[in-house]
């Protein structure tokens, strides 16, 4: 087990000597029990822990009083190192299940919000991420939407390089605030979440309906590549251009069909809808695109707006799915102060 490295705790300044000293004590705390334990933590880990403790006391006084609160959220160090020991495969309720337990259920929350471990199989070479680990759907929801996370890109959960996040989009964008959920979508109605996966089954069966509707008309060999200004400058045979382009449309939509069949938690099955939503509307693009080249058209406007599309429309889904949960919060919320009032 190679040492653990010390995390970046540039949390900005305006922090008194007391505060950074309990920032600091606490990740120290938090090296020394995974070390102890032979946790492997490599810094991207650890640095967005602290990217999270930062987004947190963003607006506070920073006070000692505010840190212990943030702190507190995320619970013990020692416990804190023991669920990032908690299996990849698991969701984000498998690590919160460590925690609880170890007996601290205090830190459940940070727990679900905050950042996963990298292993073996996942790091950076020449500053690009690469992640080749068995994918999970914890990954790829956690990847996808993560308000807390200020990162627009963030590595890909499968592959080399970054994806989008887009939760840190929506609070750019002022549509959302980090602290909006509790837990992302864990209030939202069982059956919104259902729904979400209506969204990615409609694009893909219009991928069909388009696909049946022109490919038997275009000739053996179709445009596949495209250069700067739109004209073709690469071919490929039109069957395999079509099954390449139904498996980026069909094989998304099915594994999150899946997701969503095994009960994960909601987080993992909004994610999963929202992914392979984003995966069916590029490919439909491109297929457009090569029925688009064929007939004559000239350009890539329909790549650029298929792009558009898929940006777009997982995060209205996703956006919408935060702002439900965060109504059924805040009217949990409002019962539970009524009820409390009541029994005085």
């Amino acid at each position: 087990m190679t040492d653990i490295p010390s995390p970046d705790l540039s949390l900005g300044n305006g922090f008194p000597p007391a505060t950074a000293a309990l920032l600091t004590d606490y990740f120290d705390r938090l090296r020394g029990a995974a070390r102890e334990a032979r946790i492997d933590i490599d810094r991207d880990s650890l640095d967005e822990l602290v990217a999270h403790v930062r987004d947190r006391l963003d607006g506070s006084d920073r006070s000692l009083e505010a840190v212990h609160r943030v702190l507190a959220e995320l619970g013990k160090p020692e416990t804190l190192a023991r669920a990032y020991e908690a299996d990849p495969s698991d969701d984000a309720a498998g690590a919160a299940a460590a925690a609880a337990a170890a007996g601290d259920d205090r830190s459940l929350t940070g727990l679900a919000r905050g950042p996963r471990p990298r292993r073996t199989g996942a790091g950076t070479f020449l500053g690009v991420p690469y992640d080749i680990r068995p994918p999970t759907s914890e990954r790829f929801a956690s990847r996808a939407w993560n308000p807390a996370d200020r990162r627009m890109l963030v590595p890909k959960a499968l592959g080399i390089g970054w994806t989008l996040n887009f939760g840190a989009l929506a609070v750019r964008a002022h549509l959302v605030r980090p602290d909006d959920e509790d837990v992302p979508f864990a209030e939202v109605p069982l059956r919104i979440v259902a729904a979400t996966m209506l969204v990615p089954i409609t694009l893909l069966t219009a991928f069909a309906v388009v696909a049946v509707a022109t490919w038997a008309g275009l000739p053996p060999v179709v445009p596949s590549h495209w250069g700067f200004f739109g004209e073709p400058d690469g071919y490929s045979d039109r069957d395999a251009n079509l099954f390449l382009l139904s498996g980026l449309a069909a094989v998304p939509v099915a594994a999150a069909g899946w997701v969503h069949l095994a009960r994960r938690s909601r987080w993992n099955r909004v994610g999963a809808s929202a992914v392979s939503l984003a995966l069916a509307t590029v490919a439909l693009a491109i297929l457009l695109q090569t029925v688009y080249s064929v007939h004559g058209g000239a350009g890539i406007w329909p790549t650029w707006v298929g792009i558009g599309c898929a940006v777009a429309l997982p995060l209205a889904l996703l956006v919408g799915v935060s702002r439900s949960g965060r109504a059924a919060e805040q009217r949990r919320d409002f019962a539970a102060k009524s009820k409390k009032g009541t029994t005085k």
